[in-house]
């Protein structure tokens, strides 16, 4: 960012405050949230959603084009129409919160459920607003850390209990205080645990067993995913040849194994001589020479009705603070996550074939994060400005991975970020804003399974967004301008011998993009938008620079410090149709990606049995649909009753293939998400509330391939339930829930999950609780 710009900005941004102190009147005027306004989300994931869930990827999952990434139980990030990762931007109150969960699936990003306020999900291309990053959608979460109102009472607290059967105990405490005047405070804190988790059945598929051995040969990629010691050993028959040789019995240093002593004929020859060999007194007539053994040992255990090594404790404690001015407010809080949990499945660490897997060391997790955020708002500063909104923060995120109790890695990810965005007053029909923003994030790593340099990047934006509104028809456009850059901070950084990189060097990228949309309405029943997006993403960290095995990823990951810049043009059209107390919403889209980052399977696996992939780039198309309908029936004194389906489909194919690539990595991703159908039941009358839901997952069509093809796991189903009643006495207010999951305890398997062959998701489960509110 130019450095007098900012200088500029900032003054003017003083000057503004000055100004609003400096009245004698202080009075308070609704407050405009232009994170509200400027976000188009598809979506908003209302509280009661996102308070009964485990992890961010649990609490959307529901909505169509969104699913969990399913890390095991205790880590799951969003999937946006099959993306993730670098392409899913994921936000805490407008800054985001990814750290090294987007490099290693199995770090869960910090959420807490209990007082999240919503949730909203963009889930078109969403880059120019929040960069190269969320060039696959977004996700923001509202905290509600930092009060944007002053509540009715000068002082009201909220105590949270739950307790879990195969589900998380919980509890928090919010206080909220404010002075009547001009000063809100929460502080909150809040707790989540669970011992282990219990399944309907094996922890490992049932493919484990009667797929690894296929053609005469062993799947050693599903053996291997699978955490199998498979083999095919071939063992001499004593007892399958009639007589035994002579010679061999005279002259036994002539042997080359148990088959030399034995022959079927009767008379053996050397030097011009014949023996008499003698009879085989093992000799079973039709007995096979050979003796072919399958063998399939679990190299870490097969569980049965439990989820090894499932723990999780989650921590939160925070405080937020809100001084409202005439025209806005300033405000700032402290937050503090951490979090410990298991990964089900083990390390393959030094795991060779052997007899006994005793000594098979769990992965563990632990993770802090602190994160200080200012955010200010100051409503028509100067006469063609609606609004100035300016946001700080410092983000530390601490991700530490074990083996057993060993530390592997330990990442720390420190962001400072600095965003201000104008919106202008409307002119006629034309509305929109400006914004700058600065980013830094150093990158710094330690332990003897590290597997990234450290790195610092910095990131430079400029984006602007406008609308043209002639009412019924109105059209759009945004442009951002970005520049990141890679700078390696660590030069003793040792990879691996089948690295691709010799000496790591820094790398720029100059970034743009921009969308062009519109759409109309037919009266007061139907909206059609469409729009198309243009973007560029900046090679990360991993895909660069990675080296040596990354066990919680179980591959040994292998960076390309020559890689271009990720390319991709999208399309989307969405029709809105309302009548009455009916909706129905459907969306269709393709994006074609040019230079697709993805991991390529070499065709070997390293001693430790993990796969040797490197970061390479090829063409991918992704096209899908999603539908959703409901219908409200107004029931007067019986309630509301409101039904509701969906149904959701990706296909992410590979668009420009080699050999090599075809051989190897084949025409689909692995791990892809699968087609879904939902519909759900919600009733609702005075302070009962009830909703049952219900999402089939179907069988893959669409299978990747890692040298062997991927096996498709069994479709499922599953069911939930929620019910709650609110209590309003005179001094305090309760509420009561009861939460099911996975209702009909059914074996459930998401395909896009990195760890389906050996961890499935959790079966039954209840969560019973209660909100006091004083």
């Amino acid at each position: 960012m130019n450095n007098s710009r900012l200088l500029i900005l900032l003054f003017l941004l003083i000057k503004q405050v000055e100004a609003a102190e400096t009245d004698s009147k202080q009075y308070l005027k609704p407050i405009k949230l232009t994170a509200e306004e400027n976000i188009r989300a598809e979506h908003k994931v209302e509280k009661q959603f996102i308070e009964k869930a485990n992890t961010l990827g649990d609490a959307i999952k529901h909505v169509s084009g969104v699913q969990s990434s399913s890390f095991g139980p205790n880590s799951g990030a969003p999937v946006i129409r099959s993306l993730q990762g670098h392409r899913v931007g994921v936000f805490e109150n407008g800054t985001s919160i990814q750290g090294i969960n987007s490099i290693s699936g199995n770090v869960n990003i910090p959420f807490d459920p209990i007082f999240t306020e919503s949730i909203k999900i963009n889930k078109s291309n969403n880059s120019v607003r929040y960069g190269d990053q969320s060039l696959g959608g977004s996700v923001e979460v509202d905290s509600g850390l930092i009060p944007n109102k002053l509540n009715e009472k000068s002082r009201e607290i909220d105590l949270i209990y739950k307790n879990g059967w195969n589900s998380f105990d919980a509890k928090g405490l919010k206080l909220q205080l404010n002075n009547q005047k001009n000063l809100a405070t929460n502080i909150q804190f809040s707790r989540q645990e669970i011992k282990s988790y219990n399944i309907p059945g094996k922890s490992k598929a049932q493919v484990c067993d009667s797929d690894i051995f296929i053609n005469g040969g062993v799947n050693s990629t599903l053996a291997d995913i699978c955490q199998k010691d498979a083999r095919i050993k071939k063992t001499y028959n004593k007892a399958s040849q009639k007589y035994m040789s002579q010679i061999i019995i005279n002259n036994p240093d002539w042997a080359d194994g148990d088959f030399s002593f034995y022959s079927d004929d009767p008379i053996s020859r050397a030097g011009g001589r014949e023996y008499q060999n003698p009879l085989n007194p093992d000799y079973v007539e039709g007995t096979e020479k050979n003796k072919i053994d399958h063998i399939n040992n679990d190299v870490t255990p097969n569980y049965n009705k439990k989820l090894g090594n499932s723990y999780a404790r989650n921590d939160n404690i925070a405080v937020g603070t809100t001084y409202f001015l005439k025209n806005g407010y300033i405000g700032f809080s402290a937050d503090y996550k951490k979090s410990e949990y298991g990964v089900p499945g083990f390390s393959l660490e030094n795991k060779s074939f052997q007899e006994n897997y005793d000594d098979g060391l769990p992965v563990g997790v632990k993770t802090e994060q602190n994160k200080f955020m200012l955010d200010s708002l100051f409503n028509q500063p100067v006469i063609f400005l609606d609004n100035i909104q300016f946001k700080a923060s410092n983000f530390v995120n601490k991700s530490g991975e074990y083996i057993g109790a060993s530390e592997a890695n330990l990442y720390k990810f420190e962001q400072n970020f600095v965003e201000l965005v104008f919106k202008q007053k409307d002119f006629g029909y034309l509305s929109g804003e400006i914004g700058q923003s600065w980013g830094i994030r150093d990158v710094d790593g330690k332990g003897h399974a590290r597997y990234l340099p450290n790195v610092k990047t910095t990131r430079n934006a400029f984006f602007i967004q406008e609308k043209l509104n002639f009412k019924p028809v109105y059209f759009e456009a945004g442009y951002r301008r970005e520049n990141v850059e890679h700078q390696i901070q660590d030069h003793t950084f040792v990879g691996s011998r089948n690295a691709s990189n010799g000496k790591l060097e820094d790398r720029n990228f100059d970034l743009s993009h921009y969308y062009l949309g519109g759409g109309f309405y037919l009266g007061d029943h139907v909206h059609i938008h469409a729009k198309y997006s243009k973007s560029e993403r900046a090679p990360e960290l991993n895909e660069l620079y990675a080296s040596n095995p990354h066990y919680s990823i179980m591959t040994q990951e292998e960076g390309n410090q020559n890689l271009k810049k990720e390319k991709v043009k999208s399309i989307e059209l969405n029709t809105d149709l309302t009548f009455e107390q009916s909706k129905i919403a459907l969306s269709l889209y393709q994006m074609n990606f040019n230079d697709y980052m993805y991991l390529s399977h070499s065709g070997m696996a390293m001693r430790n049995r993990l796969p040797l992939q490197y970061w390479k780039q090829t063409d991918v198309k992704i096209e899908g649909f999603e539908i959703d309908l409901s219908h409200r029936f107004l029931l007067d004194k019986w309630g509301d009753l409101t039904l509701s389906t969906f149904g959701d489909f990706v296909k992410n194919r590979v668009t420009n293939k080699n050999l090599i690539q075809s051989s190897n990595d084949g025409e689909y991703p692995t791990n892809m998400p699968t087609n879904r159908y939902g519909a759900s039941i919600e009733w609702e009358k005075d302070d009962y509330h009830l909703r049952l839901s219900n999402v089939y997952y179907a069988q893959a069509k669409y299978l990747g391939k890692s040298v062997n093809s991927e096996i498709p796991l069994p479709a499922y189903h599953l069911l939930d339930l929620s019910l709650s009643k609110k209590v309003a006495l005179k001094n305090a207010d309760f509420e009561f829930y009861l939460n099911g999951t996975n209702l009909l305890n059914e074996e459930a398997r998401p395909q896009n999950s990195p760890l389906k062959y050996i961890a499935p998701l959790p079966g039954r489960g209840f969560q019973l609780g209660i909100t006091m509110s004083l």
